[in-house]
């Protein structure tokens, strides 16, 4: 076996090689009651103190992980019988009605059985995953138990979602991540359904969209959707389409517009990233005398605004999130019962149309 120590990094050894063998017991690349190194030869291996290597089989025996026999050296413990103690959600905010929805298909669909349910709420929209995010998961990993996480984690979260799916059962939503299940809205196909509808059906020759965080998953297949429908209807970008870097919100959503329609003539559509956008550019609308679905037409996506602030008849996309927190609910549990490999499902969107 390699156990390998990087010295450069803050993470202590003993911390370093039991995440290693962690990994190998939990991803069965050890069978069940096979032996493991003893303390001596973790430190042959890693040249560490024979008291750092006995801290690494003391961690690995709390946890479950492994077993002792006197005089015959330390083995790896049977398999758990496939049934998750608790699941731990990861989602930027309790709060806003988007993830809340997701949330009351995930208790519906767990109302008939005992799993502990576990928050890791960021609190707000943003997403700002951080270092409590990774010990977060690393609880996770130690407890044997499932990961629901809802939006996307980049850079140093990112590689600790790769490192638990690798060992647990784990469902995306929102985003994909490589050895996790996935549950995902139809972006692309539903942004070009708008599109279609707005060119085709409305006549409109010129169009501004708000891209939200094109970094993204969802972003970069919603815009895959637009430029495919925009490029079918003859709209030329910087002419006839236009793209402005949003942040899924009101406040960049009225500023964006009121700075473009500094500059530019008023597009006959507007698309929003979100309907949260949408609210922000009927504000910038109304203060130069546009009335929306009248002299600009407007869609969001999401159908959200009469959930979180006042209602208003907003053309946008609707999300099944209900049944995406009940799938993100049934692909973990299948993961964990092992009748299933992790897969992406994606859930058909609806397009709402209002009098925007």
């Amino acid at each position: 076996m390699k156990l390998e120590i990087d010295r450069s990094i803050s993470i202590p050894p003993y911390q370093q090689i039991v995440r290693q063998l962690r990994e190998s017991i939990n991803r069965g690349d050890l069978a069940e009651h096979e032996s493991i190194p003893s303390a001596r030869e973790i430190v042959q291996l890693t040249s560490v103190s024979l008291a750092t290597a006995q801290r690494v089989l003391n961690e690995l025996k709390n946890e479950g992980l492994i077993y002792s026999l006197p005089g015959k050296g330390s083995f790896i413990s049977p398999r758990s019988d496939g049934q998750l103690k608790a699941i731990h959600i990861f989602l930027p905010s309790t709060r806003l009605s988007f993830f809340m929805e997701m949330m009351n298909g995930i208790y519906e669909e767990l109302a008939d059985n005992s799993i502990e349910i576990k928050m890791h709420s960021l609190n707000t929209d943003k997403l700002v995953w951080d270092w409590k995010t990774i010990e977060d998961l690393e609880e996770a990993v130690k407890s044997r138990d499932g990961v629901i996480f809802i939006e996307e984690a980049f850079d140093s979260v990112r590689t600790a979602c790769l490192r638990a799916a690798r060992q647990i059962p784990f469902v995306t939503v929102e985003w994909v991540l490589d050895g996790a299940a996935s549950v995902l809205n139809d972006y692309e196909e539903s942004t070009s359904r708008v599109v279609n509808y707005l060119c085709s059906g409305k006549s409109c020759s010129s169009l501004l969209v708000l891209k939200g965080r094109d970094f993204q998953y969802n972003a970069s297949c919603k815009l895959a959707g637009i430029k495919s429908s925009a490029a079918e209807a003859g709209l030329t970008e910087g002419e006839s389409l236009f793209y402005l870097d949003t942040d899924f919100d009101a406040y960049t959503g009225y500023h964006s517009v009121s700075d473009f329609l500094k500059d530019h003539k008023v597009p006959q559509a507007i698309f929003c990233a979100n309907d949260y956008e949408a609210i922000g550019v009927v504000g910038a609308l109304t203060e130069q005398g546009l009335l929306p679905g009248k002299d600009v037409q407007l869609v969001g996506y999401g159908d959200m605004t009469d959930k979180t602030t006042i209602y208003f008849p907003l053309t946008t996309v609707k999300q099944n999130l209900e049944e995406m927190g009940r799938l993100a609910v049934k692909s973990l549990l299948a993961m964990a019962a092992g009748e299933e490999e992790p897969q992406k499902k994606i859930i058909p969107a609806e397009l709402i149309i209002r009098k925007t």
